[in-house]
């Protein structure tokens, strides 16, 4: 280091280190790979292959009997061995509400419960984003803290919210749509 003054050394470090920081790059779900295609398809959505508005013998002849049914004459939600899935059926026998970990197409996952929202978004369309909140801490509770984020998608008269951000479940819901 005889003939180097230090200033002279200082800066080669300098441009050394501004030539490595030009090589990051940071790859998330998002650009780690091709983009899913968008679905374009005719066949309705469903949550693992239920819909609202099927009745319990369609449900029944699709996954057989339920091993657990609650609830009484008016609403009654049942679940399946196996499955992640919750149906719950008004008093007319129709589905009313699913819960479940995808969204299906003609038999075809589109996205499963835990997808980023801007895969879902790939996938699915921008939808209707619906952010929920709660106050702050502390004892005069000054601002607020995002909680969730939830996609929502109406498709025909079924309304499909699709949390993506923050939710307990991560389970995807799907049921009639207001006022239809």
């Amino acid at each position: 280091m005889r003939g180097v003054k230090i200033p002279r050394l200082v800066g080669l470090c300098g441009l050394a280190l501004v030539g490595l920081t030009g090589c990051y790059r940071e790859v998330s779900d998002a650009t780690g790979g091709p983009a899913p295609a968008r679905e374009s398809g005719a066949a309705p959505w469903t949550i693992d292959g239920v819909r609202p508005g099927q009745d319990f013998a369609e449900v029944t002849r699709q996954w057989g009997e339920p091993q657990e049914v609650r609830g009484g004459p008016g609403a009654r939600t049942a679940r399946w061995e196996r499955r992640e899935t919750a149906v719950t059926f008004g008093p007319d026998g129709r589905v009313t509400e699913v819960m479940g970990s995808t969204v299906q197409a003609g038999g075809r996952v589109l996205v499963q419960a835990g997808a980023a929202e801007a895969e879902v978004k790939a996938v699915l369309g921008r939808g209707t984003v619906q952010k929920s909140h709660r106050p702050g801490s502390g004892v005069i509770g000054v601002g607020r803290e995002h909680t969730g984020t939830a996609l929502i998608y109406d498709e025909g008269d079924v309304r499909f919210e699709l949390p993506v951000f923050g939710e307990a479940t991560g389970r995807f819901l799907a049921r009639r749509a207001p006022g239809r």
